[in-house]
């Protein structure tokens, strides 16, 4: 059997603990980020599971999460607004072309039920990644602003 262990004696004391640190912040790090973005709700990923295929049960759990997501998305792009005053008017002309990126991506022009199961999911994909973009880009500027004002 092979025997393997990590010898310290041949790192000092403040060696250790300066790793140690530094693995502690790249935990830490790696960890506030990942919980930044939000996904699919509970409720929605238990109502999608429980609606056995029912059309108007489908319709029920997409709209609740659009309408959930639509909030978030607002308020994560007002906040992002108001921390960068000087791009407002670039940050509201990607959000414009964010608006119709949405419109051509999930086809609107589509009619029926499944289509409409279709834009609703094609629509609630991008909307949550659009406010987790704005809550991870609103996360820096007030890093970056905090960081600012600390100097």
């Amino acid at each position: 059997m092979l025997n393997i262990y990590w010898d310290c004696t041949a790192f000092g004391k403040g060696d250790v603990m300066r790793l140690a640190w530094f693995l502690v912040a790249i935990f830490v790090g790696t960890s506030a980020q990942t919980q930044a973005a939000m996904g699919y709700s509970k409720e929605y990923s238990q109502c999608m599971n429980f609606s056995y295929g029912n059309t108007a049960k489908i319709e029920k759990c997409l709209n609740k999460e659009l309408k959930f997501h639509n909030k978030r998305l607002k308020k994560n792009y007002k906040t992002y607004l108001k921390l960068n005053p000087n791009q407002t008017a670039a940050i509201r002309s990607q959000h414009v072309l964010w608006e119709r990126k949405l419109t051509q991506q999930c086809n609107f022009r589509m009619s029926g039920k499944y289509a409409k199961q279709q834009q609703g999911q094609c629509m609630l994909a991008l909307i949550m990644d659009q406010a987790n973009l704005y809550q991870s880009r609103s996360y820096r500027s007030e890093e970056r602003r905090v960081g600012k004002e600390g100097r």
